[in-house]
């Protein structure tokens, strides 16, 4: 699936292993982006994002980034539909585990299925990088002022 790219101007903060961390101005499309995953959200007015650097930049180069859209929907199944999966099968599965006789079988159905998207979530959170994919890391494209 291909979705729309977003394209961002930005200074370079640091380069080094073929990544490179690039300061991004916030405009007013930031707050409703759905690719706010990818920046570190702060309060200050600008973001930093990671990128994959294949031109060997340095820092303080000007550069333009591109987040592709497929990765964009990657980042939302993650996000959003693994976990959804998981809190329908906590409940569909605990409707038929749990005897109803005994405690309400779809208060503690609800609960399996919160406790598998939460665990769902540690996990992800506590792998970083590594759960997100280095695959769904903006590009640098272009290098403004060289030749």
């Amino acid at each position: 699936m291909r979705g729309e790219d977003i394209y961002e101007e930005g200074i370079v903060v640091s380069a080094e292993g073929g990544r490179a961390t690039v300061a991004v101005a916030m405009g007013d499309a930031c707050e409703e982006c759905t690719a706010k995953v990818f920046c570190s959200a702060g309060e200050k007015k600008e973001n930093t994002v990671e990128a994959r650097d294949t031109l060997g930049v340095h820092p303080g180069d000007h550069v333009r980034i591109v987040v592709h859209g497929e990765d964009m929907f990657k980042a939302a199944f993650l996000l959003y539909g693994i976990p959804l999966l998981l809190l329908l099968a906590g409940i569909l599965v605990g409707t038929y585990v749990f005897d109803p006789g005994m405690m309400p079988t779809e208060l503690w159905s609800f609960i399996l299925g919160i406790g598998l998207a939460g665990i769902y979530y540690l996990l992800f959170f506590l792998n970083g990088a590594d759960a997100r994919g280095a695959g769904m890391m903006p590009d640098i494209i272009l290098v403004q002022g060289r030749d």
